[in-house]
């Protein structure tokens, strides 16, 4: 079996880049087959994934956090293999926030994560695809493994990547969070599932969730799973910053859900028209809506303990 690393030395706030050198030793002393590269830019991994898909590895493992995580995803997807000859997507979490990991219980622990990517025991899942405009206003695709949102989340992700995160990252989230409830205004918005037109809402915060947490351990879908073929869709609505300060502990706990302003639905597909309101893409700032948000069942395996 053949692995293709790909690693972020920017992730962690720089600490992947120190600690690289001790990961590739117990790679060697495994005898593993491998071969690395290191990112030099944003969205570097996406060619690179793409690369080593098309030179048919059998597992691509990030090494990075979150957003490594989702480039590396997006580069499989890119190199349009059929779904039978896609390598196997694995990680050596390496991210401020490890949400992801959180959902599919694989640990930061370097020796227990290579001993996971050694054992290759494989779950087929599904990711999102979500149509948006990117900050250039260039009508963009990309895919995600965990969570894409709109309106606060956005916000807080624009805070928490413009800032330094020495203090860890669920205090960096914690920060970040606190800058987007007094900077941010709810926004009314028409969201459609499935077709369904939900009516007019002032949204607060929209979770097109295919895993579990965000925001560096936030619980926001507590049902959602990941190879059920169906989005879990958290919709808050009409929030006052004072109510989302003092409500903020429960989400960390899956416990936040409570109609009529936070309530939840699955769905196959999501669409929102109006304009300007920041999305979180697995953890990045990448744009903003008008979106389109749509599941692909099934669609890459990836490596679980």
């Amino acid at each position: 079996m053949k692995f293709f690393f790909i690693v972020n030395p920017n992730s962690k706030n720089g600490h992947t880049r120190r600690i690289w050198p001790k990961i590739e030793k117990q790679l060697n002393n495994k005898a593993i087959n491998f071969e690395y590269r290191l990112t030099k830019a944003p969205l570097d991994a996406i060619e690179i994934a793409k690369e080593a898909t098309n030179k048919k590895f059998d597992v691509i493992v990030s090494v990075g956090g979150d957003g490594t995580n989702n480039e590396v995803l997006n580069g499989i997807m890119l190199a349009e293999v059929p779904i039978d000859k896609r390598p196997s997507l694995g990680f050596i979490p390496q991210g401020t926030g490890g949400d992801f990991r959180r959902s599919i219980h694989v640990t930061p622990n370097i020796e227990r994560a290579i001993e996971i990517l050694i054992n290759s025991n494989r779950l087929r899942i599904d990711i999102g695809e979500v149509r948006f405009l990117d900050h250039s206003k260039t009508h963009v695709k990309r895919y995600f493994l965990n969570i894409c949102s709109f309106g606060i989340s956005g916000l807080v992700d624009y805070y928490v990547n413009h800032t330094t995160k020495l203090l860890g990252g669920k205090i960096s989230f914690m920060i970040g969070t606190l800058r987007g409830i007094f900077n941010y205004k709810n926004t009314p918005a028409n969201i459609i599932v499935d077709g369904r037109d939900l009516g007019r809402m002032n949204i607060t915060l929209v979770a097109v969730a295919n895993g579990k947490y965000f925001g560096g351990s936030m619980m926001v879908a507590p049902d959602a799973e990941l190879n059920d073929g169906v989005f879990d869709i958290v919709i808050m609505k009409d929030i006052t910053k004072f109510r989302f300060i003092l409500d903020g502990r429960k989400i960390y706990k899956g416990k936040h859900i409570k109609p009529p302003n936070v309530f939840s639905l699955k769905g196959k597909s999501l669409q929102v028209n109006t304009g300007g309101l920041y999305i979180d893409l697995d953890g990045e700032d990448v744009g903003t809506t008008p979106a389109e948000f749509i599941i692909i069942p099934k669609a890459i395996n990836i490596i679980i303990p």
